[in-house]
Parts: C-alpha cells; structure tokens; sequence
C-alpha cells in the first residue's frame, strides 16, 4: 500500500476547512501504514482565554478512547499472563461488586445491561461514587444487547487495579513503556501542562481545563478511571495503531500474540444490536466508519472529539485527535464530519509499493 501525496493534501485542505467552520479549534491526524506515517496538524489547541498554536507534540486528552487504548489492552495482557479469562466474573475479583453473574466478557462488550451511568455523581464523594458502582443495577438482561456504560470500564479498571495494584502503573509497565509511549499517562504532570491541548470552559471546575482530565467522573476518582483519563499524543498512539498492523509485533518485538490478534479480529456480538470487538467497535455500519472499511476494523471515538480506526485488513490506521469541547461542549459539528475524514483518509491509500 502506498499513499497518494496529492489526495493527502485534500485531505489536510478538508482538516483545514473544519478549523475554519469550528468543528474544532485544533486537530493532530496521522495516516498510519505498517512501516510509514503521515501526520497531519491543524488549528489551536487553545482558543479561550488566549489563541495557542497547535502542532503535531500536542498532549490530547483521549476521553473514553482510553477505553480500548489502554484499558482493554491491560485486559488482554492480563489474559495472555493467566490472571483472567472472558468468562471471570467481576465479583471474583471485586467482592464488593453485588452482580454474582457478570463476566469479563460483559463489560468489555458493553453487554453487561448495567445502567449507561453513575446517575446523580456530581453531588456524590468518591466512596459514593464507588458504592454506586457495587451496587449497579442491570437494565436489561446481561448478555441480550450491547448498550454503552462507563460502569463497565470503571468496573474493567478496578479489576486492573485488584489484580497489579495500579491501573496506571501496571499500564506503565506492560504498554507504555514497551510501546515507547512515553507522553501517554493519567495525570500528566507540570512539566507536560504548557503542551496540553484545552478543553471545556467550565464555572464549576475554575475556567478552561487543561492538563487535567476533562471527564467529570474520572476526575472525581482522582483522574485515574477505566473508562477515561488517558493523555496522549498522535506520536504515541501511532505506536500502539503501528503495532496492531504488524500482527503484534513492534520493531520486530511481539507485543500481542496470535492468539490475541485473533481474538480482536473477531466480533463477540455478532447476534446482537452492535458490532463489538473485545472493547472496539468493529466494522459496525452505525458508525462514523466511513464508507471504505473492511470486515475487521476496530473504531472508538472520545466525548472530548478524538477518534483511532484501525483496518486490520487493509493494514493502516487514521487518528484524529482534537478538543471539539472547547471552549464548549454545545459544538456537536464533528458528527457529522468523521464519515467524511475517514472516506478521505481511504481515498488516499493506492496498492503498491511505499
């Protein structure tokens, strides 16, 4: 595969165009190949209170793409060590957890039918908020639909945590670190603020966010949650997409085995309302996938404007990365643009050599 300079600059023209119609102040794509890279950079990262250039070193809060980033990737490894399977059930792991039925397999497939929410946490202390999810009730029966719940990631994150002891740290050590992903992190600290892109504008949490995370639940457990928190820049995740595209293997190191490539590549909910992988979205028409996409497509979108889609058949991977929130969340323009960035991004791809 190799790509057509010519329709990669219609496509930088199409970004362009987006930041001057405020679909997003700001944007970092990349177009990811198994052995090359294009990136792309838009816009401002900030708009409010001051205009601040953006640029491809931008450190990107990825709201619920830390889901299948970083969350999923921790449970899979977990499986390739022996700790879980599929088919553990959370009250194995979180005796607090009333639910005595629910799997691995539910959560991470969002088929669990546990509420779509933590109803009423912003008046809620951290113990609340944990109480809560022990006792979470099921909406509809487990295993009968996929309806999305942060309570399945937040739960997925606790079982990291009961298992290694730190959700972020056992990320560190099994992803970040081997995927020399070394700007992805919860909580970035001082050192990396000035590079944070910003985010809502909010009375309630002192002004603009930035460099802290944006998701309400997430910050409440002190920033560091299954189901959001994650920092990241287009450089890092272009790793982890770079690695997928080499069936698991990153500079020649095997990352992820066969097996679990394999796993991805399969849907767990063929039978029901969604197209869900093990915690990706796969080849669902539903969604902003485009038109071009194959049978084995992974996609998850952030709340915060971000998307990762990764064709495992075709062998590359489109990252947009953006602050649609700022200076607020009202900006709902990007719905109707990712179909259109990621037919772009497929118009550019051409068989061949690099």
């Amino acid at each position: 595969m190799k790509v057509n300079e010519e329709k990669l600059q219609i496509l930088d023209d199409y970004l362009k165009q987006c930041v001057a119609e405020n679909v997003f102040p700001g944007v970092d794509y990349g177009l990811i190949l198994p052995d090359k890279k294009y990136f792309l950079y838009e816009g401002n990262k900030q708009i409010v209170p001051e205009i601040i250039s953006n640029n491809h070193d931008t450190i990107w809060d990825l709201a619920s793409i830390s889901k299948v980033l970083v969350t999923t990737t921790c449970i899979l490894k977990l499986m390739e060590e022996g700790a879980i399977t599929l088919k553990t059930k959370i009250k194995e792991v979180i005796e607090e957890f009333e639910n005595e039925e629910i799997t691995i397999k539910d959560c991470i497939t969002h088929s669990s039918g546990l509420t779509p929410d933590i109803d009423g946490y912003k008046t809620m202390s951290q113990d609340e908020m944990y109480d809560a999810v022990y006792h979470a009730k099921t909406v509809y029966e487990t295993g009968t639909r996929v309806m999305y719940s942060d309570i399945n990631f937040i739960l997925l994150g606790m079982v990291i945590k009961r298992i290694k002891g730190s959700l972020d740290g056992y990320a560190k050590k099994i992803m970040f670190e081997p995927l020399e992903m070394y700007d992805t992190c919860y909580n970035p600290d001082a050192s990396k603020y000035e590079r944070c892109a910003s985010y809502e504008d909010q009375a309630s949490r002192g002004g603009v966010i930035k460099g802290v995370v944006h998701d309400g639940k997430a910050f409440k457990f002190d920033g560091v949650s299954g189901h959001a928190g994650v920092f990241s820049t287009l450089e890092d995740i272009s790793h982890f997409v770079e690695m997928l595209l080499n069936d698991g293997f990153y500079k020649g190191k095997r990352y992820f085995s066969d097996a679990t490539m394999d796993l991805l590549r399969k849907c767990q909910t063929s039978d029901l309302n969604e197209k869900r992988s093990i915690g990706w979205v796969i080849s669902d028409e539903n969604y902003a996938l485009g038109d071009y996409y194959s049978e084995h497509t992974l996609y998850h979108t952030g709340f915060s404007g971000s998307s990762i889609q990764i064709d495992l058949d075709r062998k590359v991977g489109f990252i947009t990365l953006n602050n649609r929130v700022h200076p607020s969340r009202n900006n709902k323009l990007i719905l109707t643009r990712r179909n259109n960035i990621h037919n772009l991004s497929y118009q550019c791809l051409e068989k061949g050599g690099n």
